[in-house]
């Protein structure tokens, strides 16, 4: 608070006062011809009525201290560090007789939304199937986790694929 300020209590005290003054100095501009300076609530021709009081001033509260400085994080990167590119995949074993690879770069856990993945050709006749790592899939691995997801239906058949950050 400013050592200036004034509290309502020292506002009112300080109000009343200059009003009782002025109502001090007005009776004593009176006609009166008060001689033996026994005037009645003010001041004769010879006498001045005493000023009332100022009011003090409140005290200045502390400062308070200043808090410590956080630490600074460690920067980001725009992979995981512990991910290998590309990330490693797996088919989980099934009865189709046939296994497509699929590669996913580390730099896709970046992503801001689901990523869509071809597969590589294989099976007779040769056909591609697509993966799809959702943006939680991509935050599991991003946090050196592994997902497993279901390929889409190409020829009336799908596969899974364990994918993981290493």
């Amino acid at each position: 608070m400013d050592g200036k300020a004034m509290t309502r209590k020292d506002f009112i005290t300080l109000t009343l006062t200059l009003i009782g003054s002025t109502a001090a100095v007005a009776a004593s501009c009176s006609n009166d011809t008060d001689t033996d300076n026994s005037g009645i609530g003010g001041s004769t021709a010879n006498n001045t009525g005493a000023g009332g009081t100022t009011g003090r001033a409140g005290t200045t509260g502390t400062a308070g201290t200043t808090g410590q400085a956080g630490t600074t994080g460690q920067a980001g990167s725009g992979t995981a560090a512990a991910c290998m590119d590309p990330l490693p995949e797996t088919q989980v074993p099934d009865s189709n007789g046939h296994v497509h690879s699929v590669t996913v770069p580390a730099s896709t856990l970046t992503a801001g939304s689901s990523q869509t993945i071809t597969t590589s050709a294989a099976g007779s006749p040769a056909h591609m199937h697509t993966i799809t790592l959702t943006t939680a899939d991509l935050g599991t691995l991003a946090g050196g986790g592994s997902v497993t997801v279901t390929s889409s239906p190409t020829l009336s058949h799908m596969h899974q694929y364990m994918v993981s950050c290493q």
